[in-house]
């Protein structure tokens, strides 16, 4: 169990959210993770560890599995250019692949895409790859306080 995961439950427990966990093989994609889990790719909550360009500040964007990140309404957002950290687990302490989407427990502002919404449920790596976290978008709203915001774009 990694400290990260450790956090998350404890947070969970804490605000005395309903939530299940599932121990399983190592997820690396998010296509593995929802095979895995047995749903469908946009109810996994993936999150992604952005870096600044020009300031190299750390953010974190959460959005549907299946869905593409707007490199345009991200820079608009955050007032930069911008790459995925390329070191994620130097950030986070999480692996590439385990990054959870509560920013609030690993030190990063979390913006969350409204596309989400679209889920009663979501599932995510807990900062493990092979921990999962099943609970109702709702909890996370309530827990996370993420900002929302329009970050995807249509995928082909």
């Amino acid at each position: 169990m990694t400290e990260v995961y450790q956090k998350i439950l404890v947070l969970l427990d804490a605000k005395s959210v309903k939530y299940e966990t599932e121990h399983h093989e190592a997820t690396i994609t998010s296509q593995d993770a929802a095979r895995i889990r047995n749903v469908s790719l946009h109810e996994g909550a993936k999150a992604l560890v952005i870096r600044g360009n020009k300031t190299k500040q750390h953010w974190l964007f959460v959005m549907p599995a299946d869905l593409r990140l707007s490199s345009a309404k991200v820079t608009a957002i955050i007032g930069e250019k911008f790459s995925f950290a390329p070191e994620p687990e130097v950030v986070t302490g999480c692996v590439r692949g385990s990054v959870p989407p509560l920013g609030s427990v690993i030190g990063l502002k979390t913006y969350c895409s409204n596309r989400l919404a679209e889920n009663e449920m979501i599932h995510f790596n807990a900062g493990s790859l092979t921990d999962s976290v099943t609970m109702k978008y709702t909890d996370y709203l309530a827990i996370e306080k993420p900002e929302i915001v329009d970050i995807t774009e249509a995928t082909d």
